[in-house]
């Protein structure tokens, strides 16, 4: 295992509280000051990530106000490569407002290169500064997204003050799911948002929900404590996942994730971290769930409380974020091996990871790392952490190396007579 400093990325100017992958190689991260009159700027902001042959770098592509809505939560559907578009799912308070993210480009106007906002490097909040002449030698365009408003539902129904806590999209992006401080598991037709499935699932307000890779089932956890499987095409409950803390020690689940098995859609594990309830200090856990029977087949204990968890696309790898001191830690799936620790990567609580894609197309983005992991805070910074590809030899090398090898055995033997 190795600890490592944190790598900056970039910084914005509002607190952050959601990231998620809205193409290959552009990032949303989200937040915000809330409601109140403080002049914090509520909404998003998209980077492109590149690699400029020593360390990934930003450049900022839109920006774009949530007016008086913090998001503190969101989720973002398949990229379209052949429309170049993404839908975003953002919690307005007790609603779901969906956008459309189109990508496109748009001319430099003199104004812009006066008031030079399309300028700047890592650390600053900054509009894209990638710009190509056009035919005629006169014009200048860069990269963004036009973003327009589509459908809003009301997704939270609790009184006195209803509050969408929670959003996903399938991996298909036809189906919607909602959670909110009423417990009822709301699953919706995306992106026209009309009813599906309405479950009341808990008695207290729903944490997290996730989305199984095969799109047929879907996880809920709440502050009731229980963990729920439901079947996502029937709206019925599949199974209840269940664990028995060591010492009778109460624990919540904090955030459920599924992961692929060797990148296989049908094939995949659950993962969950959970924190002790109280003013003791006992450990948190990570663990990882046999997806047929939902019973725990490893965990792994944690010092001090889990805030974030993230597996990579390709089910290789898990992140966790912690809540006091901004660690992020990154294990292998397989047998939740610890190998890596960044210790302090943010001033304050991890309030998102994700995970780059992990495909031949976005090697270069990383650095040709073997997985990147971004973590986001309320203190404004957004990091990147790394794990470097395994250094492997080709079956030819190998091969030649063990016929020398054997050849220099053989001739040995044979000088002492063996």
């Amino acid at each position: 295992m190795s600890t490592e400093l944190p790598e900056l990325l970039c910084r914005v100017n509002f607190p952050l509280y959601q990231t998620t992958m809205i193409t290959p190689r552009h990032i949303m991260v989200a937040g915000g000051g809330g409601a109140a009159n403080t002049g914090v700027f509520n909404g998003i902001e998209i980077f492109e990530i590149s690699h400029n042959g020593e360390k990934c770098v930003t450049e900022s592509v839109k920006r774009f106000s949530t007016r008086e809505f913090a998001v503190m939560n969101c989720a973002s559907s398949s990229h379209d490569s052949k429309s170049q578009k993404t839908i975003i799912a953002v919690g307005h308070n007790e609603k779901t407002q969906l956008y459309s993210c189109q990508l496109a480009r748009e001319l430099i106007t003199p104004q812009d290169k006066e008031s030079g906002d399309h300028s700047g490097k890592n650390g600053v909040t900054h509009r894209n500064q990638t710009a190509s002449r056009q035919s005629n030698g006169q014009l200048e365009s860069r990269l963004t997204f036009h973003i327009e408003a589509l459908n809003s539902v009301q997704t939270d129904f609790n009184t006195p003050e209803p509050y969408q806590k929670v959003v996903r999209i399938s991996y298909d992006s036809k189906l919607l799911v909602t959670g909110g401080d009423d417990g009822i598991l709301r699953v919706w037709t995306f992106p026209d948002l009309n009813a599906v499935h309405e479950i009341e699932a808990h008695k207290k307000e729903i944490d997290d929900i996730e989305f199984s890779p095969d799109n047929t089932k879907a996880v809920s956890i709440s502050k009731d404590g229980r963990a729920l499987v439901w079947d996502v095409k029937k709206g019925k409950k599949h199974a209840e996942m269940g664990w028995d803390p060591p010492n009778k020690i109460k624990y919540l689940y904090k955030r459920i994730r599924f992961g692929r098995v060797e990148g296989d859609s049908r094939k995949y594990k659950v993962f969950t971290i959970v924190n002790p309830v109280g003013a003791s200090k006992p450990p948190s856990y990570l663990h990882r769930w046999n997806s047929k029977s939902y019973t725990i087949e490893q965990g792994v204990a944690v010092i001090g409380s889990l805030s974030a968890l993230a597996v990579t696309d390709n089910g290789n790898y898990v992140a966790t974020g912690s809540m006091f001191d901004g660690t992020v830690e990154i294990y292998t799936t397989f047998n939740l091996a610890k190998i890596k620790r960044v210790e302090k990567s943010h001033g304050t609580f991890i309030t998102g990871l994700e995970f780059l894609p992990t495909s031949l197309e976005t090697d270069p983005i990383r650095g040709f790392s073997d997985a990147s992991v971004v973590s986001i805070s309320v203190d404004h910074q957004v990091c990147i952490h790394h794990i470097p590809k395994i250094s492997t030899i080709s079956f030819t090398t190998a091969s030649v190396t063990i016929f020398l090898f054997l050849i220099l055995v053989f001739c040995l033997c044979s000088y002492l007579g063996l």
